[in-house]
């Protein structure tokens, strides 16, 4: 089995993968495409794909390859282009828990010069383009409509080698265990889906969702209520519960007794924290502003929660920096 080496890669690096299972072969032989999915790398470990689920994040060290020749990995060639990234990755994380269509996957073979007919869903090769269409990369003809085929052949984009490596035991082992992010996923689609049936809105995002709370402060009482219930706000604690040494430089010398183990670790923290609170601290900015038009409760509880994970991340980074100190 194989893994991807998180140090060739870059944010922006868009992963075409296929697999050995039944749907992979069938999504092949329809689009006549040697891949089957498209998925957009963010950092920090972190991918954002649109599969049968809808757009979700993954951890790409959940990602096992049974060959090399199962993943290709795409990267913009022209380098003036790489300062546009970061809105690649804006929109992706913006489209998280949007539903996906298999009607309008079925189509991107056929409707090669139509625009989209369901605008607010997606599929994998449409989610990748448009999220490079948005930052004013046009890596396809028709970002609506396009095969894995057609990001392949992009002009835009080359061929980044030797990103796979062999996979140890402990790595195939937690890649195969209990994944948080499932839970995440199902709180996402409790938001949306309840959201929906309150506001008789085609409600798939948290951006969208927060425009209705402004457009209608009459029902911005129920959607707490919904978010509340949902558990969104205390999903950190599980991860807290999980894994505590993240949080304790104690726990961490006890968990990680193998010193070189001990020091890949600590240099993931000590390394890509930094990144994911820009990240925070870009919502937490966005919460703020919505929560300066009305004061809604909304607002205030992401706000709060937000200013909590922003603490937590700085917590993992100190914790790094001293597992690579000591």
């Amino acid at each position: 089995m194989y893994i991807l080496d998180i140090e060739k890669l870059e944010a922006g690096d868009i992963f075409l993968t296929r697999s050995s299972s039944r749907d992979s072969k069938l999504i092949r032989q329809i689009s006549q495409c040697d891949y089957s999915h498209a998925i957009i790398y963010v950092g920090a470990s972190s991918c954002i794909e649109s599969d049968g689920l809808g757009v979700q994040s993954q951890n790409i060290q959940r990602l096992l390859f049974e060959n090399e020749s199962d993943i290709l990995v795409l990267r913009v060639k022209d380098d003036s282009f790489k300062k546009m990234l970061s809105e690649v990755i804006v929109f992706a994380r913006q489209k998280i828990g949007t539903e996906y269509s298999t009607t309008e996957a079925k189509l991107a073979r056929l409707e090669k010069n139509l625009s989209a007919k369901e605008t607010n869903r997606q599929f994998c090769t449409r989610f990748v383009a448009q999220a490079y269409q948005n930052a004013g990369i046009q890596i396809v003809a028709n970002p609506d409509y396009c095969s894995p085929n057609d990001i392949q052949g992009s002009k835009l984009l080359s061929i980044t080698n030797n990103v796979l490596r062999a996979a140890l035991k402990l790595e195939i082992d937690f890649a195969k265990s209990e994944n948080p992010l499932e839970k995440q996923r199902d709180i996402h689609n409790f938001i949306f889906e309840n959201s929906r049936i309150v506001s008789e809105q085609d409600i798939q995002t948290f951006e969208q969702l927060s425009k209705y709370v402004l457009e209608y402060p009459d029902k911005e009482k129920d959607i707490v209520e919904i978010i509340e219930k949902s558990g969104y706000l205390d999903m950190w604690k599980g991860d807290v519960e999980r894994n505590p040494w993240y949080y304790d430089y104690k726990e961490f010398l006890k968990h990680y007794a193998n010193p070189k183990q001990r020091k890949e670790v600590g240099y993931f923290f000590a390394t890509t924290e930094k990144e994911t609170r820009e990240r925070y601290y870009q919502t937490l900015e966005t919460v703020k502003f919505g929560y300066s038009f009305y004061g809604q409760k909304y607002f205030e509880i992401q706000i709060e929660l937000y200013k909590k994970l922003i603490e937590l991340s700085e917590t993992r980074e100190l914790v790094g920096i001293l597992a690579l100190a000591k």
